[in-house]
């Protein structure tokens, strides 16, 4: 990775905010509007409720339904936010004393999205109403299906529409007020839910995770919605979500992301071993005991969840040729598991990687991306697709095995016509002077969480001259800066593979406190140094 060192005055945006130095400074390399500066350093997360009329249309036959003593099922997805979703709908019915079922599709035998299948099973079991969560605006099959059973069936999604949904009632970030342009499915569940029951924090709590998890724009009522999630979280509720954590790890955006997240979409993703179903109901639980050994059992997915990825991550990489978009495939790679090796793929290589893995007479497979290359459009115009979803930086896609070859030829044709962005990442750090550091600022930098991924990254550079190295295990090393009347931690691990120096000029990281064992202290986690 190449590091550019920016210089950044920040005296400004000190004064006009009133905020630290380094504060100001990230601001003023994100070059953010003033509307933009305004809404990060508002600390009020109070939420508010969508009145849209697609909520409030949904809102009435959901209580129209409670009158009539309706039955209404849901039909969820199997990622953190369709989980998430359909945990947050099926607490708000039962809240309401409606009688309700959901089902999440297995990933696998049925795939993504409401099926005719699933229509046909809920009308024979007495439902009378159909509620899609995370999903739908696709779905057009399974919603003929059910208008010729004589069933309603109301869709909330927030995936992209690209022809007119033709269900009873449709609710949509694209229906609703700008306000709530960044909801996911989780998000979109949650306004209708407050419309019913109101304030609930374990469920504002599941739609901070769902939203993370979708990595949603952290803008507008998304940004409150993380912002008092995470708050939530930080007192240790919900307790199912909490329990996900690892001892002793802080709550923020980080933490969610990289363990609750995966854990929750680890089942979805080994679906063979374990269903998904059972985790909504994991989520709702009150009991200690019961949750700590859900708890238990979801870990143990998760980590053979990792194992399997880095052993398929592992050999894929074997098969990678020198083309300009990589295609990966093998009959005995796992389903679940493709899309998270396109990412290892993408990030070794520097490339597009699309991986497959055989699905009876259909190569299924997941593509990852790499910055300013939008794979979702180049594969938008593609005949040779069954199946195809995604967005910008990651597609799902499925290929008849009799079109496998052709579709190959075509990538690799196509591949050769456009302009792919250059390999090598570039990254800017702030230069600062070791005196700016200290408790009060490094606190100072948590106003901005959640952090937006549309800011510059918080990379910092600072001169290290008389920096020592004071320990040193096979996994991390720590070195003693020298920052004015502030000692402060660099904190180097080994997995990041930056060259190790004994007694470094420069170093570039994140700045953050550390707080192990009642003692806490100022520290850089480093990403290079020379």
């Amino acid at each position: 990775m190449d590091w550019e060192i920016i210089h950044v005055d920040g005296k400004e945006g000190m004064e006009k905010y009133n905020v630290s130095s380094i504060l100001a400074k990230l601001l003023e390399a994100s070059q953010l509007d003033e509307k933009s500066v305004q809404e990060l350093l508002d600390t009020d997360d109070t939420l508010t409720t969508s009145k849209d009329p697609c909520v409030l249309q949904c809102v009435k036959r959901i209580l129209s339904a409670r009158q009539k003593r309706e039955k209404i099922f849901i039909g969820g997805d199997y990622d953190a936010d369709g989980i998430c979703s359909t945990a947050i709908m099926k607490k708000t019915l039962d809240l309401l004393g409606i009688e309700n079922g959901y089902y999440i599709p297995d990933r696998f035998k049925e795939g993504y999205g409401l099926a005719v299948k699933t229509v046909e099973l809920a009308h024979q079991k007495g439902y009378d109403i159909i509620m899609t969560v995370d999903n739908g605006v696709k779905a057009q099959e399974a919603i003929q299906k059910a208008k010729e059973l004589g069933m309603e069936i109301i869709v909330t999604d927030h995936h992209r529409i690209e022809e007119k949904v033709d269900a009873d009632i449709v609710v949509h970030p694209d229906y609703m007020h700008e306000r709530y342009a960044y909801l996911c499915g989780a998000g979109v569940a949650l306004q209708i839910s407050r419309n019913l029951i109101g304030e609930n924090d374990d469920l504002t709590a599941m739609a901070a995770v769902a939203h993370i998890g979708d990595v949603m724009p952290l803008w507008r009522e998304t940004r409150k919605i993380v912002k008092k999630g995470m708050r939530i979280l930080k007192q240790g509720r919900p307790r199912s979500l909490y329990a996900l954590l690892y001892n002793g790890a802080q709550v923020n955006e980080t933490s969610i992301a990289f363990q609750i997240v995966p854990k929750l979409n680890s089942i979805g993703r080994m679906n063979d071993i374990s269903n998904v179903n059972t985790v909504v109901r994991y989520l709702l639980l009150q009991n200690e005991d019961s949750i700590n050994n859900g708890a238990v059992q979801i870990n143990q997915v998760n980590e053979m969840r990792k194992k399997l990825s880095a052993s398929m991550s592992e050999e894929a990489a074997g098969l990678c040729n020198d083309d300009d978009i990589l295609i990966v495939y093998k009959e005995t790679f796992h389903e679940g598991i493709c899309g998270l090796a396109a990412g290892k793929l993408a990030e070794q290589f520097k490339k597009p990687v699309l991986v497959f893995a055989k699905n009876g007479e259909t190569w299924k497979g997941s593509g990852r991306s790499i910055p300013g290359f939008d794979l979702f459009a180049f594969f938008s115009d593609f005949n040779e697709l069954s199946a195809f979803g995604g967005h910008e930086g990651a597609v799902g896609l499925s290929v008849p095995q009799e079109q496998f070859a052709e579709f190959q030829m075509h990538v690799k044709e196509k591949s050769g016509i456009v302009e792919l962005p250059s390999a090598d990442r570039h990254e800017k750090a702030i230069l600062l002077e070791p005196e700016e550091i200290g408790f009060d600022v490094i606190k100072d930098l948590e106003q901005l969480s959640p952090y937006p991924k549309e800011m510059v990254k918080p990379y910092f550079a600072i001169e290290t001259k008389g920096c020592v190295k004071t320990y040193e295990t096979p996994k991390v090393a720590k070195y003693a800066i020298s920052c004015g009347n502030t000692q402060l931690d660099g904190v180097l691990y080994t997995r990041k593979d930056v060259e190790m120096i004994e007694k470094p000029n420069l170093m570039i990281g994140t700045l953050g406190i550390n707080r192990y064992r009642n003692q806490i202290s100022c520290q850089l986690e480093i990403e290079y140094m020379k």
